[in-house]
């Protein structure tokens, strides 16, 4: 008998220690409003510098959504786009020097003047265009560098969130086939681009309109080809969303049922938990738009650049018809095809990694 007493008397000692002790640790846990503070949660140095070096954060973008956008695009961009286009200046000197020759050429030379003006067309657009694709698969490769870093550290702020599934996940379908698709696109976009080009010229230079067509309907056809792509990806990155999200709830509902059963120290528990997870909620989703963020601030520049150029050449292939120069004409027009393949591979990669990090934050309690 004098065991049994000794035992519940410690018993009581001890539980009566622990509720002493658990509500000013929820306290301390928690912020002004029920909340984890950020420098309180676990693991910040490995986040912090993702924060840092976001052009805009959540904040910024709730309170002002336009100044946060504008925040994203470059100081000097009209300088940028200067730079980008300058070459057009010396195709269209040519383009209007073939058309003064051909006021004063014979009706017999227009088919070689035709000829020229897409041959030294090629010739000067070329290199812009290949560099432009080297530009590109840069950028595709310093967001698959940034996708590795990151998106294991989201990772582990998803599994201390409370959301282990979505944290597995997105270190597997996410990040391995954003990466993969991202690392394809470089290996295979400047030889295809280089071949493309070369097609192009060969087909526009010859007498068979039908070549020039094939062509133009062949980079029709990859663009179509990279959405379809986009959007099977997209679907499976929402389907397995909502299966983790629900998956993780079932397990924090469980969760809470266990810890309820303990009478006053579970709910003490419980509450300093929901504290850090809210904590931890937050993080997420400003790590998640600041990772959106630094993509887009990457991305919006060089799409407008992109678009720069497709304009162009559609400004050349339409002074080119007006001016009857059928070849030259065609040429351009599978020359803006080519660069709105480029435009359609890196919107693709874009667009899949900000849906799949929106996803990541927006769905599971985020």
């Amino acid at each position: 008998m004098g065991t049994d007493r000794l035992k519940r008397a410690l018993l009581c000692l001890g539980l009566a220690f622990c509720l002493g002790l658990a509500p000013p640790a929820a306290r301390a846990a928690s912020g002004p409003e029920g909340q984890a503070p950020a420098g309180s949660l676990p693991g910040q140095e490995s986040w912090q510098p993702y924060l840092d070096q976001a052009p805009a954060d959540l904040e910024d973008f709730v309170s002002d959504p336009l100044g946060a956008v504008r925040a994203l695009l470059p100081g000097d961009l009209a300088g940028t786009m200067q730079a980008s286009v300058a070459g057009y200046a010396r195709v269209l000197l040519y383009l209007l020097l073939v058309l003064l020759i051909s006021f004063f050429a014979g009706e017999g030379r227009a088919a070689l003047l035709d000829l020229a003006a897409a041959g030294g067309s090629v010739l000067l657009c070329w290199a812009a265009l290949a560099a432009l694709a080297e530009t590109v698969c840069e950028k595709l490769e310093s967001w698959r560098l940034f996708l590795l870093g990151f998106v294991p550290v989201y990772e582990g702020v998803l599994i201390a969130g409370g959301e282990p599934t979505a944290g597995a996940a997105a270190g597997g379908l996410f990040l391995s086939g954003l990466c993969l698709l991202a690392q394809l696109l470089c290996s295979w976009t400047p030889p295809l681009f280089h071949c493309y080009l070369a097609l192009s010229a060969a087909c526009c230079i010859s007498t068979e309109a039908a070549l020039a067509a094939a062509c133009r309907s062949a980079g029709s056809l990859f663009r179509k080809g990279l959405g379809w792509a986009g959007r099977t990806f997209a679907a499976l990155l929402g389907l397995q969303r909502v299966f983790t999200a629900q998956m993780d709830q079932a397990s924090q509902q469980l969760g809470q049922l266990l810890t309820g059963t303990v009478p006053i120290v579970g709910q003490s528990l419980s509450a300093a938990a929901g504290a850090v997870l809210s904590g931890m909620r937050l993080l997420k989703s400003g790590l998640g738009f600041a990772a959106i963020a630094f993509l887009a601030a990457e991305f919006l520049p060089l799409y407008m650049v992109l678009m720069v150029h497709t304009v162009l050449l559609l400004g050349c292939e339409l002074l080119c018809s007006a001016a009857g120069l059928g070849r030259c004409a065609a040429l351009f027009g599978c020359l803006r095809q080519g660069v709105q393949g480029l435009a359609a591979a890196i919107a693709l990669v874009f667009g899949i990694a900000v849906l799949g990090t929106a996803l990541l934050f927006m769905m599971g309690g985020g």
